[in-house]
Protein backbone atom coordinates (compact mmCIF):
# COMPACT_ATOMS: atom_id res chain seq x y z
CA UNK A 1 0.00 0.00 0.00
CA UNK A 2 1.47 3.36 -0.99
CA UNK A 3 2.15 6.23 1.39
CA UNK A 4 -0.57 8.73 2.11
CA UNK A 5 -4.31 8.56 2.62
CA UNK A 6 -6.07 5.76 0.78
CA UNK A 7 -9.61 6.50 1.98
CA UNK A 8 -11.14 9.88 2.85
CA UNK A 9 -14.49 9.84 4.61
CA UNK A 10 -16.55 12.93 3.89
CA UNK A 11 -19.93 12.01 5.41
CA UNK A 12 -21.15 14.21 8.25
CA UNK A 13 -20.77 13.27 11.91
CA UNK A 14 -23.20 10.78 13.46
CA UNK A 15 -23.46 8.77 10.26
CA UNK A 16 -21.57 5.74 11.58
CA UNK A 17 -18.06 7.10 11.20
CA UNK A 18 -16.63 5.34 14.27
CA UNK A 19 -18.01 2.02 13.06
CA UNK A 20 -16.53 2.66 9.62
CA UNK A 21 -13.21 3.62 11.23
CA UNK A 22 -13.13 0.21 12.93
CA UNK A 23 -14.15 -1.50 9.68
CA UNK A 24 -11.44 0.24 7.65
CA UNK A 25 -8.79 -0.71 10.17
CA UNK A 26 -10.00 -4.32 10.07
CA UNK A 27 -9.69 -4.25 6.26
CA UNK A 28 -6.10 -3.01 6.33
CA UNK A 29 -6.73 0.71 5.81
CA UNK A 30 -5.46 1.71 9.21
CA UNK A 31 -4.64 3.49 11.25
CA UNK A 32 -7.66 5.65 10.52
CA UNK A 33 -7.85 9.25 11.70
CA UNK A 34 -11.10 10.52 13.26
CA UNK A 35 -12.27 13.31 15.53
CA UNK A 36 -12.06 10.94 18.49
CA UNK A 37 -8.56 9.93 17.40
CA UNK A 38 -7.60 13.60 17.17
CA UNK A 39 -8.76 14.14 20.75
CA UNK A 40 -6.94 11.04 21.99
CA UNK A 41 -3.78 11.97 20.13
CA UNK A 42 -4.07 15.62 21.28
CA UNK A 43 -1.18 16.89 19.14
CA UNK A 44 -2.98 18.40 16.17
CA UNK A 45 -5.16 21.22 17.47
CA UNK A 46 -2.82 24.00 16.39
CA UNK A 47 -2.30 22.32 12.99
CA UNK A 48 -6.04 22.15 12.32
CA UNK A 49 -6.53 25.75 13.39
CA UNK A 50 -3.67 26.81 11.12
CA UNK A 51 -5.27 24.93 8.24
CA UNK A 52 -8.56 26.69 8.98
CA UNK A 53 -6.92 30.11 9.03
CA UNK A 54 -5.12 29.31 5.77
CA UNK A 55 -8.33 28.29 4.02
CA UNK A 56 -7.15 24.70 3.68
CA UNK A 57 -3.76 25.51 2.17
CA UNK A 58 -1.72 23.21 4.36
CA UNK A 59 0.90 20.45 4.34
CA UNK A 60 -1.46 17.64 5.26
CA UNK A 61 1.35 15.16 5.85
CA UNK A 62 2.03 17.02 9.11
CA UNK A 63 -1.24 15.61 10.45
CA UNK A 64 -1.71 12.43 8.45
CA UNK A 65 1.78 10.93 8.38
CA UNK A 66 1.36 7.23 9.12
CA UNK A 67 -2.41 7.23 8.55
CA UNK A 68 -4.13 5.41 5.68
CA UNK A 69 -7.65 6.73 6.14
CA UNK A 70 -9.51 9.61 7.75
CA UNK A 71 -13.13 10.30 8.69
CA UNK A 72 -15.26 12.72 10.68
CA UNK A 73 -14.27 16.18 11.89
CA UNK A 74 -12.07 18.11 11.30
CA UNK A 75 -11.57 16.19 8.02
CA UNK A 76 -15.09 16.93 6.78
CA UNK A 77 -14.48 20.67 6.72
CA UNK A 78 -11.48 20.23 4.42
CA UNK A 79 -12.83 17.45 2.23
CA UNK A 80 -12.30 19.30 -1.04
CA UNK A 81 -8.69 20.21 -0.27
CA UNK A 82 -7.93 16.69 0.94
CA UNK A 83 -9.55 15.09 -2.10
CA UNK A 84 -7.29 17.21 -4.28
CA UNK A 85 -4.19 16.63 -2.17
CA UNK A 86 -4.65 12.84 -2.32
CA UNK A 87 -6.00 12.29 -5.84
CA UNK A 88 -5.70 8.50 -5.66
CA UNK A 89 -7.70 8.21 -2.44
CA UNK A 90 -11.16 6.67 -2.51
CA UNK A 91 -13.90 8.94 -1.16
CA UNK A 92 -16.46 7.48 1.23
CA UNK A 93 -19.70 9.38 1.82
CA UNK A 94 -21.48 7.86 4.81
CA UNK A 95 -25.11 8.92 4.94
CA UNK A 96 -28.14 8.54 7.20
CA UNK A 97 -31.81 9.43 7.31
CA UNK A 98 -31.76 13.23 7.90
CA UNK A 99 -34.30 13.19 10.74
CA UNK A 100 -32.39 10.48 12.60
CA UNK A 101 -29.16 12.35 11.94
CA UNK A 102 -30.67 15.53 13.41
CA UNK A 103 -31.66 13.78 16.63
CA UNK A 104 -28.16 12.35 16.99
CA UNK A 105 -26.56 15.69 16.08
CA UNK A 106 -28.45 17.43 18.89
CA UNK A 107 -27.60 14.67 21.35
CA UNK A 108 -23.91 14.99 20.48
CA UNK A 109 -23.91 18.64 21.51
CA UNK A 110 -25.90 17.86 24.64
CA UNK A 111 -23.42 15.19 25.71
CA UNK A 112 -20.49 17.51 25.03
CA UNK A 113 -22.09 20.25 27.14
CA UNK A 114 -22.85 17.83 29.97
CA UNK A 115 -19.29 16.55 30.03
CA UNK A 116 -17.89 20.06 29.97
CA UNK A 117 -20.10 20.99 32.94
CA UNK A 118 -18.92 17.91 34.85
CA UNK A 119 -15.23 18.56 34.16
CA UNK A 120 -13.16 19.16 37.29
CA UNK A 121 -10.53 21.88 37.60
CA UNK A 122 -7.88 19.16 37.46
CA UNK A 123 -9.36 17.79 34.25
CA UNK A 124 -9.48 21.26 32.71
CA UNK A 125 -5.84 21.82 33.54
CA UNK A 126 -4.94 18.42 32.11
CA UNK A 127 -6.87 19.20 28.93
CA UNK A 128 -4.90 22.41 28.45
CA UNK A 129 -1.54 20.84 29.20
CA UNK A 130 -2.08 17.79 27.00
CA UNK A 131 -3.32 19.65 23.94
CA UNK A 132 -6.79 18.12 24.25
CA UNK A 133 -8.36 21.55 24.72
CA UNK A 134 -6.73 22.83 21.53
CA UNK A 135 -8.19 19.93 19.55
CA UNK A 136 -11.58 20.66 21.12
CA UNK A 137 -11.23 24.25 19.96
CA UNK A 138 -10.37 23.13 16.43
CA UNK A 139 -13.35 20.76 16.30
CA UNK A 140 -15.69 23.44 17.62
CA UNK A 141 -14.34 25.97 15.14
CA UNK A 142 -14.87 23.90 12.01
CA UNK A 143 -18.23 22.46 13.07
CA UNK A 144 -19.72 25.84 13.96
CA UNK A 145 -18.29 27.35 10.76
CA UNK A 146 -19.91 24.60 8.70
CA UNK A 147 -23.31 25.28 10.28
CA UNK A 148 -22.84 29.07 10.34
CA UNK A 149 -23.02 29.05 14.12
CA UNK A 150 -26.60 27.74 14.01
CA UNK A 151 -26.03 24.21 15.31
CA UNK A 152 -29.44 24.06 17.05
CA UNK A 153 -31.47 25.47 14.16
CA UNK A 154 -33.06 22.35 12.73
CA UNK A 155 -34.14 23.75 9.36
CA UNK A 156 -30.74 25.33 8.79
CA UNK A 157 -28.78 22.24 9.81
CA UNK A 158 -30.87 19.95 7.62
CA UNK A 159 -30.29 22.30 4.69
CA UNK A 160 -26.53 22.22 5.34
CA UNK A 161 -26.78 18.42 5.51
CA UNK A 162 -28.59 18.25 2.16
CA UNK A 163 -26.29 20.77 0.48
CA UNK A 164 -23.17 18.95 1.64
CA UNK A 165 -24.28 15.60 0.26
CA UNK A 166 -25.39 17.13 -3.01
CA UNK A 167 -22.09 18.96 -3.43
CA UNK A 168 -20.02 15.85 -2.79
CA UNK A 169 -22.04 13.79 -5.27
CA UNK A 170 -21.82 16.52 -7.88
CA UNK A 171 -18.10 17.15 -7.42
CA UNK A 172 -16.61 13.67 -7.61
CA UNK A 173 -16.55 11.03 -10.35
CA UNK A 174 -18.72 8.00 -9.63
CA UNK A 175 -15.78 5.58 -9.77
CA UNK A 176 -14.04 7.43 -6.94
CA UNK A 177 -17.05 7.77 -4.64
CA UNK A 178 -19.06 5.35 -2.53
CA UNK A 179 -22.29 6.61 -0.97
CA UNK A 180 -22.77 4.23 1.91
CA UNK A 181 -24.88 3.43 4.97
CA UNK A 182 -23.42 1.27 7.72
CA UNK A 183 -26.53 -0.91 7.66
CA UNK A 184 -25.32 -2.21 4.27
CA UNK A 185 -22.48 -4.04 6.02
CA UNK A 186 -19.24 -5.30 4.56
CA UNK A 187 -20.12 -6.12 0.96
CA UNK A 188 -20.39 -2.71 -0.74
CA UNK A 189 -17.48 -1.31 1.25
CA UNK A 190 -15.21 -4.25 0.44
CA UNK A 191 -16.22 -4.23 -3.22
CA UNK A 192 -15.41 -0.51 -3.44
CA UNK A 193 -12.01 -0.99 -1.79
CA UNK A 194 -11.17 -4.19 -3.65
CA UNK A 195 -10.70 -6.39 -0.61
CA UNK A 196 -12.23 -9.63 0.68
CA UNK A 197 -15.28 -9.63 2.94
CA UNK A 198 -14.39 -10.66 6.51
CA UNK A 199 -16.24 -13.55 8.09
CA UNK A 200 -17.37 -11.56 11.11
CA UNK A 201 -20.06 -9.01 12.04
CA UNK A 202 -19.65 -5.44 10.89
CA UNK A 203 -18.42 -3.21 13.76
CA UNK A 204 -20.96 -1.19 15.72
CA UNK A 205 -19.18 1.55 17.63
CA UNK A 206 -20.06 4.90 19.29
CA UNK A 207 -23.80 4.28 19.30
CA UNK A 208 -26.05 6.06 21.79
CA UNK A 209 -24.54 6.52 25.24
CA UNK A 210 -21.22 5.09 24.07
CA UNK A 211 -20.40 8.61 22.89
CA UNK A 212 -20.00 9.74 26.50
CA UNK A 213 -17.67 6.83 27.26
CA UNK A 214 -15.57 7.47 24.16
CA UNK A 215 -15.13 11.19 24.81
CA UNK A 216 -14.00 10.49 28.36
CA UNK A 217 -11.67 7.76 27.08
CA UNK A 218 -10.13 10.21 24.62
CA UNK A 219 -9.53 12.78 27.36
CA UNK A 220 -8.01 10.21 29.71
CA UNK A 221 -5.61 8.92 27.06
CA UNK A 222 -4.69 12.45 25.99
CA UNK A 223 -3.73 13.30 29.54
CA UNK A 224 -1.82 10.06 30.02
CA UNK A 225 -0.13 10.24 26.61
CA UNK A 226 -0.04 6.47 26.65
CA UNK A 227 -2.32 3.46 26.35
CA UNK A 228 -4.47 1.99 23.61
CA UNK A 229 -7.94 3.31 22.92
CA UNK A 230 -10.77 0.85 23.45
CA UNK A 231 -13.75 2.47 21.79
CA UNK A 232 -17.21 1.08 22.28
Amino acid sequence: MSDGLQVIGVGLHRTGSMSVKAALERLGFGPCYHGMEALRRSTDGDHWLAAYEAGGEFDWSVIFEGYRATLDWPTIYFWEQLSAAYPDAKILLTERDPELWWDSHVRMFQVSAELDHERTDEERQGAEESGYAQVEEALFTVVTATFDGQVFDKAHCLQVFEDHYERVRRSLPAERLLVYRVQEGWEPLCRFLGVDVPDEPFPRVNVGDDLRHNIRTAMRLARAQTGEAVWR
